[in-house]
């Protein structure tokens, strides 16, 4: 154990040193997390507005016609509040709209294409809204930073520092001391959950300033660390699997991996608004899952859907285990 917390404690003083390191797990999230903000932070103006519909199906399908509206049904008003939906409770001639404030703007459009709806009805319409705290884009976004923060710091900071080490040849003066394969694989996993940690709540202080205020819990805590393992473990069979005379591959499959995960999952944006061609893998790809259960876990306050947590934990183990396999100390001899 003393040989394990004194290797963490070397790999934590010689990378945070580094000034590219310093930059990867600090100033990209906050640059990524500043620059979606700013520029979609009014999210709801740039695609269609969700409206959930309580009594009238026919109204949901007309608003899928119109330019602005998604209609949808089916839809508890909790849950419209969660996902900062506009909701709609059709009773008769009567309508009340539940609102956020950020949606509040789009509100007399809705009216308006409500009235087209019935213009075959006479009846005076009665609009009643209410406008209720809901959550804006900046949970969404910083939530979704979180997820990115796990597969980055797990896949990258695992294949970067096992490549830089085996490159400088520190592997080598590794090998020939008392530590054991399994001890540097521990400490370099403990070294990725540090720095995770530490992303995490560079973004969290950053995402209260725009007014997000996380719930911190153990589960949440829990589950970024086995997220973290996750990616960590896939990272390792990656790093494991290249042959060493060309270790510059596992880095460039990495990045090949991590990008398009990064922008073709739920981080920044609902599955809606992508094409149909993509959207079931943007919804079920491994980073939107782990995105969806941090999401329920910091921003919605509820339990995680068991079976996507299973799922995760499934494969956690697995990629733990073979990479943990793949990554050994003394590979070279």
């Amino acid at each position: 154990m003393n040989r394990i917390l004194l290797t963490v404690s070397a790999l934590v003083k010689d990378n945070l040193r580094n000034r590219f390191v310093i930059f990867w797990i600090i100033i990209f999230p906050i640059i990524i997390t500043l620059l979606f903000g700013l520029v979609f932070g009014g999210f709801s103006s740039y695609f269609h507005v969700i409206v959930a519909v309580e009594g009238d199906y026919g109204l949901a399908k007309y608003l899928n016609t119109t330019e602005i509206f998604q209609g949808l049904t089916n839809v508890s008003l909790k849950y419209a509040v969660e996902h900062d939906y506009i909701y709609v409770k059709v009773n008769g001639s009567s309508f009340t709209i539940y609102t956020s404030k950020q949606n509040q703007e789009f509100v007399p459009v809705l009216e308006s294409v409500i009235d087209q709806y019935y213009q075959k009805v006479n009846n005076t319409r009665d609009f009643t809204v209410l406008q209720i705290s809901g959550y804006t884009y900046y949970y969404y976004l910083i939530s979704g930073i979180i997820g990115i923060i796990s597969l980055s710091n797990g896949i990258l900071s695992t294949i970067g520092v096992s490549a830089s080490y085996f490159r400088d040849r520190i592997i080598e003066r590794l090998a020939t001391s008392p530590l054991k394969s399994h001890e540097w694989v521990i400490s370099l996993i403990i070294y990725v959950i540090i720095i995770t940690l530490i992303s995490t709540a560079a973004v969290i202080i950053l995402g209260i300033l725009f007014g997000f205020i996380p719930i911190i819990g153990i589960e949440f805590l829990g589950f970024l660390v086995i997220s973290t393992l996750l990616f960590g473990g896939l990272g390792a069979i990656i790093y494991g699997l290249t042959p060493k005379d060309k270790i510059f591959l596992s880095e460039i499959v990495a990045n090949v991996l991590v990008f398009p995960l990064m922008f073709l999952s739920n981080a920044f944006f609902p599955p809606n608004v992508y094409p149909p061609i993509v959207r079931i893998f943007v919804e079920y790809q491994p980073l939107s899952v782990i995105i969806t259960i941090i999401r329920d876990l910091i921003v919605y306050g509820v339990s995680p859907n068991p079976i996507l947590v299973s799922i995760v934990f499934f494969f956690t183990v697995l990629f733990l285990y073979a990479g943990g396999r793949l990554l050994k100390l003394r590979e070279i001899d």
